[in-house]
């Protein structure tokens, strides 16, 4: 019998492993994806915000946020604030190409989601969001 921190690690990496399944059916960079997703809906986020929504790596959105420039997917202005930190907003282009990957998407997590039923999805929310928030302090108590 597997153990519960095995169980959640399976189900964690089975559905980290099926949007890399649609990423690649979708001929499109799961990282991609996952900077397409956060940018989703947003007038402007910086590449920290980014970073912070989507749990990848600094240096993997900069990356990715290149890409997008220079196939004229995203624009980068100064920030309000920091001058020198950068905002990330898609152009009309961008917004264009973001659909066209996510509404797919979005209408697939629909569908699943439905299936589910809504008390379950809130339920999984609640867990999840228990989950973080634990890890977070817990994290937090090793550092100190």
């Amino acid at each position: 019998m597997l153990s519960e921190d095995k169980k959640f690690w399976e189900a964690w990496g089975q559905a980290n492993a099926l949007y890399t399944r649609w990423a690649d059916a979708h001929e499109i960079n799961y990282y991609l994806l996952f900077v397409l997703y956060a940018l989703d809906g947003q007038e402007a986020m910086t590449q920290k915000m980014i970073c912070d929504c989507t749990g990848l790596t600094k240096q993997t959105v900069n990356s990715v946020i290149r890409s997008l420039k220079s196939e004229g997917h995203v624009t980068l202005s100064p920030g309000c604030e920091d001058r020198r930190e950068k905002q990330v907003v898609l152009t009309e282009k961008g917004i264009a190409y973001s659909r066209e990957v996510l509404v797919p998407l979005h209408e697939l997590e629909r569908t699943v989601l439905n299936i589910m039923g809504s008390d379950r999805v809130q339920q999984m929310v609640n867990d999840i969001t228990l989950f973080n928030t634990v890890f977070e302090k817990e994290m937090e108590k090793k550092r100190k």
